[in-house]
């Protein structure tokens, strides 16, 4: 194992410096040297004001601190927690959660070396170390348990990870036992890790902490004022845009488009994808930081005239917020390869929610198609399916009620998580 552990680290090495560069470009400018020497395990010590136990969370992306949002919240009435995220939107919106919240800091993820992950350790002086999802880093696993229990939470293997996993087992099963409790979100990904090797009393079934939402409430008085219905797609990758426009230039009931891009290197390009695609006197695009400063006063005399809105909402961390003011949701990176995004916010303010083809990232999605709780359509029949749940109130009513209802049924996922975690570490302090 020592010998296979070694090897990966001098890949790493090697990918360094070709990754290094590219990673920081993305950064801001103002952020560069606080990255540099986080990303190296150079941080300065958390400093909490209660003297509790400290507890090292690490989630890759804005999606994972979101799904473990309500656990953080409980976690951080009995721990410390220093979260640890890799992209720049995951870390805004930790950042934001530790502006409310006391026992909580925020840093980047340290590289996957072992010197770097031990430096990061004695500085954190963690009680454990927690993963989200899939995030399989050896050395960061196998480092860390030589000094403290390791949990992987609201664990998944989509089929991708399964079968490479499968295929490298020789490496991953050490490394996959070498964590304490590895927590499922369903029986399908905890059959996919006993496959994998993993001893079968290190499995815990706890539910998806996705389900356990709490979203906040946002005024968005530039927004409220548009002319409804309003359709949100949200969370658009490159190639939906295209198809939500299509459909929404069909449908004389649909009179604002919000359009909510995944990523916001791609806010400038949808707005001008937006403005040369339609090509409508009675289209008219805005984006939301210029209705923010001065557009209000002219889009309602665009209103006035039966003008259509497309707005681009080009600021980060409120698309779940967003949704309260929605008519339908359209959930992005579905209807594309790419396995789509969140449906629960939507669903958790009421909104009937359509979906493409490819939902494989949401394997409970499947089952809320089958149950009639959310409408699943292709891009070809999209047109067709908002116009139905617009015009259909009985049947819009029924997609709501019933979503709402499976999805209060799936929650819970957070609290049994962290008793699982809680038990562990007591049993551990005792052994």
């Amino acid at each position: 194992m020592w010998l296979l552990l070694e090897f990966y680290s001098l890949i790493h090495l090697l990918l360094l410096p070709l990754i290094f560069p590219l990673e920081l470009r993305k950064r801001d400018p103002k952020r560069r040297l606080v990255w540099l020497k986080e990303k190296f395990g150079f941080i300065s010590s958390p400093n909490f004001r209660d003297n509790k136990q400290t507890i090292w969370v690490h989630a890759v992306s804005l999606g994972e601190v979101r799904a473990i949002t309500k656990f953080l919240e409980l976690a951080t009435q009995e721990f410390n927690i220093c979260l640890t995220t890799t992209t720049e939107t995951g870390r805004s919106f930790a950042e934001k959660l530790m502006r409310k919240n006391p026992n909580l800091k925020v840093y980047y993820s340290p590289f996957d070396l072992e010197f770097v992950i031990k430096r990061f350790l004695k500085s954190l002086n963690p009680a454990a170390l927690v993963l989200v999802e899939t995030e399989i880093w050896p050395n960061m696993i196998y480092v860390s348990s030589n000094y403290i229990p390791v949990f992987l939470i609201n664990a998944r293997l989509s089929d991708k990870s399964f079968i490479k996993y499968k295929a490298l087992s020789f490496f991953f099963k050490p490394i996959l036992n070498k964590i304490s409790a590895i927590c499922v979100q369903n029986e399908n990904y905890l059959h996919k890790f006993k496959s994998l090797g993993v001893i079968s009393d290190k499995l815990y079934l706890t539910g998806n902490l996705k389900f356990d939402i709490t979203i906040p409430f946002i005024k968005f008085e530039e927004l409220e004022i548009l002319k409804r219905p309003i359709i949100i797609a949200g969370s658009t990758h490159e190639g939906e845009e295209k198809i939500i426009l299509t459909s929404f230039l069909q449908i004389k009931e649909a009179s604002s488009l919000l359009l909510v891009p995944r990523h916001p290197e791609r806010f400038e390009r949808v707005y001008k994808l937006c403005q040369e695609f339609i090509d409508a006197e009675d289209v008219i695009v805005f984006k939301y930081s210029e209705l923010l400063k001065n557009k209000p006063q002219q889009m309602l005399k665009e209103w006035q005239e039966g003008k259509k809105m497309v707005v681009v909402i080009d600021k980060i961390g409120i698309l779940a917020s967003l949704y309260r003011i929605a008519d339908v949701a359209i959930i992005g990176g579905s209807f594309i390869p790419h396995g789509g995004q969140n449906p629960l916010e939507a669903i958790y303010w009421k909104v009937p929610v359509i979906v493409g083809p490819y939902m494989d990232n949401f394997p409970f999605v499947a089952e809320f198609v089958k149950e009639g709780a959310i409408l699943q359509t292709t891009p070809e029949g999209l047109t067709e399916a908002i116009h139905v749940v617009l015009k259909d109130k009985e049947y819009r009513e029924r997609l709501v009620e019933k979503a709402y209802a499976m999805f209060m049924r799936l929650t819970g996922g957070s609290k049994k998580t962290l008793e699982i975690i809680t038990s562990l570490l007591k049993s551990n302090q005792k052994n």
